[in-house]
């Protein structure tokens, strides 16, 4: 039996793990896996709903969490369907106390998702994988980013 895309991107494990030995980058690359037009940033403060976070309150990705919040008790983050931007952002903060804002693809740059927070994990990938199309995109830099 083939599937298509969006028939193994339903099938996955929609699930983050999060643990005190992981590193950033860990947690990002579980999301991207997920994801592949979308990915998670962190930073040392919350943002303003609505409102992006300066670039200079991220935080390196090779940290490990435990190094940002003392304790943090291992659990998971799940994904549904319908999760949005803002909630998935939420869990993070309310149940890891870490704060998480998600970027989209768009062209060569990443773009916060501030202003369209109440959109769907899945309404984000897909408006990234039809940007990606549209401007036929090889490669990534994982590094730019359109933040304030």
């Amino acid at each position: 039996m083939k599937f298509n895309d969006s028939e193994i991107n339903h099938r996955m494990k929609k699930e983050i793990y999060i643990e005190q030995d992981k590193t950033i980058r860990n947690l990002q690359n579980e999301f991207n896996t997920i994801y592949p037009f979308l990915k998670i940033e962190f930073f040392y403060e919350p943002h303003i709903t609505g409102k992006g976070t300066a670039k200079n309150k991220m935080i390196n990705n090779e940290i490990k969490l435990m190094q940002v919040r003392r304790t943090i008790e291992p659990g998971k983050i799940r994904i549904g369907k319908n999760t949005t931007v803002s909630e998935i952002e939420g869990n993070f903060e309310r149940r890891f106390g870490l704060y998480v804002q998600v970027f989209r693809k768009s062209g060569n740059v990443w773009l916060e998702t501030s202003a369209t927070d109440n959109w769907t994990l899945e309404q984000q990938n897909e408006e990234g994988k039809s940007l990606a199309e549209h401007w036929k995109i090889e490669s990534e830099n994982t590094q730019d980013h359109d933040v304030y």
